[in-house]
């Protein structure tokens, strides 16, 4: 009965063109992760063949991701307008206290910049209905822009021990700045992944505790002038909806008849 919590995340890293693989922080078998990867350009083909290492999907398939989708044909969230980059977001759980691994093939030029997450206490169903949320379950929104200023993407739940969560992706070696002048929470940095190697990107996440239903909007970052985008959810906790309680039902009153 807990709202998630956050544990290690490891180091970012970046990689272009070809077989790429990145690793998350040790951790502890059931915890859920989730693989945070910019690829800047948007070109078909640079985020194929995903595979991975003391990890499995959702559903419990051994060495896979469960791919949170995005607008985009390859499941995808637009970065840019018009769009110039793309975010990829996976999610499963860990097998194993080993750092698991998520790989895949390149067959662009472009470049990928990556963080690996990792939370306790998430609900442990099979589905994404069941792990995150947005005004639905199973959902999740995006924002995308060209700019200095970055809007953050609302986030609604839909009941109590949630943690909201916007993931940033520039295209620019510029980490957008704390949100400010949101409302129904407080976004707060997690981690945050910037690189100038190569033709330069930054990956970053902001959370914030949900204790009760409710949306989380209105925060602004800045960044230098660049193509963004912003993707948002929640991680749904393991506390168990209160029961109504038993109904009572009024049994019918007793009818008299009056014989004549």
């Amino acid at each position: 009965m807990a709202a998630p919590t956050r544990g290690s995340a490891a180091a970012g890293a970046t990689d272009a063109g070809g077989a790429w693989t990145f690793t998350g922080a040790s951790t502890a078998a059931g915890r859920v992760h989730i693989a945070h990867i910019l690829q800047d350009g948007n070109t078909n083909g640079a985020v194929s063949s995903v595979v991975g290492t003391n990890i499995e999907n959702l559903v419990g398939t051994d060495a896979v991701w469960t791919q949170i989708p995005g607008a985009n044909a390859d499941g995808s969230h637009v970065v840019g307008s018009p769009a110039a980059a793309r975010q990829f977001l996976y999610i499963g759980r860990a097998l194993s206290s080993s750092a698991p691994t998520i790989s895949g093939a390149n067959s662009t030029s472009e470049d990928l910049y990556a963080l690996l997450y990792q939370w306790l206490d998430v609900n442990t169903g099979t589905t994404l209905s069941a792990v995150i949320e947005n005004g639905s379950a199973g959902t999740a929104l995006s924002a995308a822009g060209t700019g200095t200023a970055v809007a953050d993407q609302d986030v609604t739940t839909l009941g109590a021990d949630r943690l909201a969560l916007n993931f940033y992706g520039v295209n620019l070696n510029s980490v957008p700045t704390d949100p400010s002048g949101e409302s129904g929470g407080t976004w707060v940095l997690d981690n945050f992944f910037s690189s100038a190697t190569g033709t330069d990107g930054s990956v970053s996440l902001y959370d914030a505790a949900m204790p009760s239903a409710g949306t989380i909007d209105g925060g602004t970052s800045t960044i230098t002038s660049a193509s963004w985008g912003v993707v948002g959810f929640a991680l749904i906790g393991t506390t168990v909806a209160a029961s109504p309680g038993p109904v009572w039902k009024r049994k019918p009153a007793h009818r008299f008849m009056t014989l004549r």
